[in-house]
């Protein structure tokens, strides 16, 4: 396997600008940052990690979204044929986006591995800033495995700067070995990093964050064991509180604030930092007052099972989800059902320059969390689980949920899962929440998706091997070690 193919290491010039209620960080590395045994000062590492997380500036601005939405039954089906094979389940392992993702998380490995092969040799003022930027190295390493092993399953274990002749002969491990690995880089970092950043590292992951995607791990794996002291410590931090309208936490002028456990960061006004995925959930021809420059080829139609599954008085439905649209030559269309949930803030004069910030864990995700933790662990009536799922949708002008509409373990677990649903559309979570639920219910619920009428009524039919991503053609072409997922 080529070195280009699995790490992408021919590298581009990366940046990171955190956005929010204070834009501080301004840092755009010059290439030089991403070539090996460049980094000698403090200086010289940091602007390396600013081009680790300008690679996850990349990925989670269009491809990893679009992607996850997509596979889920957030999104309707038949309105994204021309695009999108991934609505459809007509995905190959030559799909472009699939390898789009792929090769960003590989990209931000390799250039944390160069970090950190060299980090101990660096000058530093002190040795509290090298072990923070170790940390904070490691925790985006483990992130990136993480989410491939998630997406992909098993991935090889590249721990360190390697040749591309010593690369192509690591096969994969296997995905619990993937997911050991990823927690023990966030835990590393979890150890060292600081409760908060601000001023010009406003952005930049915390202790926190890194704590809020450890539990992730260990939810996905039903270790609730240890997802729940995790969770425990964040919800005890009094600087992470929900915002008091849900609207705040998709607008630019709120980023980074206390509903934010960990976002990714975008800016307006520099070349190409803004947040492409605002304008690319809607399709090219729509005029509105939020987008007067319309939007792009690439949207995706939201699903109707989506927007009946919210109650008429959930503020979220109407927040997340435009009904119909107008185009330009003022042809309407009362029917469409589009993704508007990044929108509500500043408009910028080119549509690709917005810079509102994309959440990877919000305190509700937290809350929530730590609700599905205190059920599957034992279920109590009227217990702390039902005030945390209850403040979640109280936010949200919904009725609390009683006794009544969830007697037993079992209710409870779908409404937590209901609820994350309709919390959550819009933020690449829905799907993952249906893969860790298992080949079985996520099956069902799958199949019970696509047997909707304006679903094809059955025609498409779900398969328990999409629950992992066909590891790309072009990869298995350059490395006979890696064995593709079953049944593609």
């Amino acid at each position: 396997m080529k070195a280009s193919n699995l790490l992408g290491l021919l590298m581009t010039t990366a940046a990171l600008l955190a956005a929010g209620c204070n834009k501080k960080l301004d840092l755009t590395p010059q290439s030089d940052y991403n070539t090996e045994d460049f980094y000698k000062t403090a200086n010289d590492f940091r602007q390396a990690v600013f081009g680790a997380y300008g690679g996850l500036r990349s990925v989670h601005g269009f491809d990893y979204p679009m992607m996850m939405e997509s596979l889920s039954d957030n999104v309707n089906t038949l309105q994204n044929t021309t695009n999108n094979p991934l609505a459809r389940f007509g995905f190959t392992a030559g799909d472009d986006r699939i390898l789009g993702v792929w090769s960003a998380y590989w990209t931000v490995i390799n250039r944390t591995n160069n970090i950190l092969d060299q980090i101990d040799g660096g000058d530093f003022p002190n040795e509290l800033v090298r072990t923070i930027m170790r940390g904070e190295t490691r925790f985006i390493r483990g992130y990136c495995y993480f989410q491939l092993g998630w997406i992909f399953g098993g991935m090889p274990i590249i721990d360190r700067r390697m040749s591309a002749e010593e690369i192509a002969t690591i096969p994969r491990a296997s995905q619990a070995e993937t997911f050991a690995f990823a927690v023990a880089d966030m835990a590393a970092g979890a150890e060292v990093l600081p409760e908060q950043q601000g001023g010009d590292n406003l952005g930049r992951v915390t202790k926190f964050a890194a704590k809020a995607i450890l539990a992730r791990v260990h939810l996905y794996g039903r270790d609730y064991e240890s997802a729940k002291p995790l969770l425990e410590e964040i919800l005890a931090y009094e600087g992470l509180t929900p915002y008091e309208n849900y609207v705040d936490c998709f607008v630019n002028t709120r980023d980074n604030g206390s509903e934010h456990v960990f976002q990714i960061q975008y800016t307006s006004g520099l070349n190409s930092q803004g947040n492409p995925l605002v304008y690319s959930l809607v399709p090219e021809n729509l005029r509105s007052e939020l987008f007067p420059q319309g939007g792009r080829s690439t949207w995706i139609a939201v699903s109707n099972d989506l927007y009946e599954s919210y109650d008429t008085a959930d503020v979220r439905r109407d927040l997340t989800i435009q009904q119909g649209y107008a185009s330009g030559n003022d042809v309407v269309d009362s029917l469409t059902l589009l993704y508007i949930k990044y929108a509500h803030g500043t408009v910028p004069p080119n549509k690709e320059d917005n810079d509102v910030n994309f959440s990877i864990v919000r305190i509700t995700d937290v809350q929530l969390m730590y609700a599905e933790v205190l059920n599957e662990l034992g279920y109590v009536a009227d217990g702390e689980a039902f005030a945390l799922l209850n403040g979640v949708r109280n936010r949200a002008g919904v009725d609390s949920l009683t006794v009544l509409d969830a007697p037993d373990q079992e209710t409870f677990r779908e409404a937590v899962f209901g609820e994350r649903r309709l919390e959550f559309a819009g933020e690449a979570l829905r799907w993952f929440d249906i893969v860790r639920q298992g080949p079985e219910k996520a099956t069902e619920i799958m199949t019970a998706f696509l047997a909707r009428a304006e679903e094809g009524g059955g025609q498409i039919s779900f398969d328990a091997k999409y629950l992992l991503m066909p590891i790309p053609a072009s990869e298995l072409r350059t490395n006979p070690t890696l064995a593709q997922n079953p049944g593609y």
